[in-house]
């Protein structure tokens, strides 16, 4: 730079002795033109690393502004080794013709060239288009320093606009932009700014100011390497603020539904060797609304909260993403995010998450054929996930439809599959495909150690599933299903109809030896029909020897076609609709007590023919169940009398028990 520099300044001295030489005739004749004065300009001044060349150079004299100009095409600089380093259609130079008549003193108050190109790869890695650059105030090449008091430089389609000091000694410079536009200069943004200050030497060139990218304000302090490119290229401190839809423009992610308000950022943007970029920001978080479900990460505006995230780059696209460290309240996150065109919205991710010294690791590999998802930790929240994979109607944007088909393996210690509900030292092979668990073997332990296993086997258009489960009042209770059972043992046999749409579960559920305590619901009838029980409900329960059940779930909406359950104390059964999705209930049912009495009288072969003709039944009540899941609404009617037929129906499943222990 310090040699172009002297050769550009080698030639306004010989622009100026040519135009005393000439100044004379210029006077009279107004313009002068020679080959001899073009090759005396290509040949006279010559150094050892640069040599210029200019066609057709001209002298004119400036009546009204009493200047001498010197004009000349095709100006170029080039350096011995034949490679030119610079070409401009044309130069001008402005030449003060008073100082020289009166002092004999050259005075150059302004340079212009236009329509050109600066090609230096260890400053620009691209050839430099210059449309025009105009300088203008005290150009005396005898003083130490040069101060431009105006200079103006267009770009392509960015502008400068300054003042500037230039010491000749040291080859250094510094000044104001005035006014400073710059295009695209960051994933189609623009940079303005006006009054930022700037230096340049043989090493570096610093600016530093407030501007504007895009729509936000920043603070920008910058340096540009000229020298030891072993570090970085560029490095460029900003600071300022940014929102949810500045980041979607800036890296075409879709951040909205996460993230939403403003972030306090500082971020560091480095341009190294190689086309490699990279962003390393600290930021403060604290008037951001932050929601993540899926890393159970919630966070209020207002809330405390940093995160230094960095961003790596090549040939201008985003590669990785690094979240270094996330910190709020107890609350830590650590990541790596991959990305790349084949795959959307990233390639893999990998995050580390501590809560309250609960740490948990997810990992995500994206291939052609088939993800995967490795989830491994003290803890993980899938109450969100199983509500809308099993419940209600899958939305398109949910965290597995995005992923699939997907292969997830799995390792936790606890898992939460409701509110305040979970389940421990779970292992899982699962895969999920279509909206579908495809397969799936799921092996996990209740809160007291006792057993919950799962599996999904695919067979031709359908799935097999098996559930089962050593202790039956726990598991219910803990997927919310049943409130009231203690103990007993829970098998579950089902099949999905993969030829429908809707993809319906045909199942059948039996439960063994298990306790009901408190069940509120039962509670009502009892009371309703004077059955005298209720109080066995808050103390060691009522046991169930034997519960058998029949249903189809479809849309959120289990059709019990039918329930049987029956102990020393009583037995009932009732069919109709639970609506999952709504919390509804629609049941109704019948209730008979003593049921080892009755099932003695029924033996009876006289009495029990009388006591269970067509007339009437024994000790039995109607009940109809409707209303709120929770809080339903219990109508018994002790006037209605049941079937021998149905009741004959009811102790087939006495006989049929008493069949399966004999065998």
């Amino acid at each position: 730079m310090k040699e172009v520099f002297k050769t550009f300044i080698s030639l306004i001295i010989l622009f100026i002795i040519s135009a005393l030489i000439y100044s004379a005739w210029i006077i009279n004749k107004g313009e002068f033109s020679s080959q001899y004065l073009e090759k005396f300009i290509n040949n006279r001044f010559k150094s050892e690393k640069f040599y210029t060349s200019i066609k057709d150079p001209k002298i004119k004299f400036d009546k009204d502004e009493m200047r001498i100009i010197v004009d000349g095409k095709d100006f170029n600089i080039f350096s011995t080794d034949e490679k030119k380093i610079s070409e401009f259609k044309n130069l001008k130079v402005y030449i003060k013709f008073l100082p020289l008549i009166t002092e004999r003193k050259l005075v150059t108050n302004k340079i212009e060239v236009f329509e050109g190109k600066i090609e230096l790869p260890s400053v620009f890695p691209k050839p430099l288009i210059i449309n025009s650059i105009d300088l203008e105030g005290n150009l005396d090449l005898s003083d130490k320093e040069i101060i431009i008091d105006k200079f103006s430089t267009s770009i392509k389609e960015d502008f400068y606009q300054g003042t500037a000091n230039l010491n000749l000694e040291e080859s250094s410079a510094d000044g104001v932009l005035t006014k400073l536009l710059r295009k695209k200069i960051f994933y189609n943004l623009d940079l303005n700014s006006e009054n930022m200050k700037f230096s340049v030497d043989k090493n570096s060139f610093s600016i530093e100011g407030n501007a504007t990218l895009g729509q936000t304000d920043i603070l920008l302090k910058g340096k540009k390497n000229y020298i030891d490119l072993s570090k970085f290229v560029s490095k460029y401190n900003l600071s300022g603020k940014i929102d949810e839809n500045t980041i979607e423009k800036l890296f075409n992610l879709e951040v909205a539904p996460y993230i939403k308000g403003p972030i306090d950022f500082n971020a560091s943007y480095f341009i190294f060797k190689g086309k490699k970029e990279r962003i390393k920001t600290s930021n403060n978080l604290k008037d951001l609304e932050l929601n993540i479900p899926a890393l159970n990460i919630k966070k209020y505006k207002g809330t405390e909260a940093t995160a230094d995230i960095d961003f790596d780059f090549f040939n201008k696209k985003l590669k990785e993403i690094k979240i270094v460290h996330y910190k709020q309240d107890n609350k830590e996150l650590k990541g790596l995010v991959k990305l790349s065109k084949e795959f959307k919205p990233y390639k893999s991710l990998e995050l580390d998450l501590k809560n309250n010294d609960k740490k948990t690791s997810i990992k995500i590999i994206r291939n052609k054929d088939l993800n995967t998802l490795d989830l491994k930790g003290d803890y993980l929240d899938f109450s969100k996930t199983l509500k809308e994979t099993l419940i209600e109607k899958q939305k398109e944007d949910s965290f597995l439809i995005q992923l699939q088909p997907v292969k997830i393996n799995l390792e936790a210690k606890e898992i939460v599959v409701r509110e305040e509900k979970s389940i421990y030292s779970v292992n899982a092979i699962l895969k999920y495909e279509n909206k579908l668990f495809k397969e799936a073997e799921l092996y996990s332990k209740l809160n007291n150690e006792k057993e919950f296993n799962l599996t999904i086997s695919p067979k031709e258009n359908s799935r097999e599933l098996v559930i089962n489960s050593n202790d039956a009042g726990l598991f219910l209770k803990t997927f919310n299903i049943n409130k009231s059972g203690k103990g007993g043992e829970f098998v579950l046999h089902g099949e999905y109809d993969d030829t429908k749409e809707t993809h319906p579960l045909n199942s059948s559920v039996t439960i063994r030896d298990m306790r009901l305590i408190k069940a509120p619901t039962l509670a009502k009838i009892l009371n309703l029909a004077s059955i005298g029980i209720v109080s066995a409900l808050s103390g060691e329960g009522i046991l169930i020897n034997k519960l058998k059940s029949e249903f189809i779930l479809e849309n959120g909406v289990l059709n019990l076609n039918k329930y049987e359950a029956y102990g020393p104390d009583v037995g009932f059964s009732n069919q109709g609709k639970v609506y999952l999705r709504k919390k509804e209930v629609d049941l109704e049912g019948a209730i008979i007590p003593m049921v080892t009495l009755n099932k003695i009288i029924g033996s009876i072969p006289v009495l029990g023919k009388i006591l269970t003709n067509e007339r009437k039944g024994i000790w039995s009540f109607v009940y109809t169940v409707k209303g709120d899941i929770d809080k339903p609404e219990v109508m018994v009617n002790p006037l209605k009398t049941i079937t021998p037929g149905f009741i004959q129906k009811f102790f087939s499943v006495f006989k049929k028990e008493q069949k399966e222990e004999k065998d």
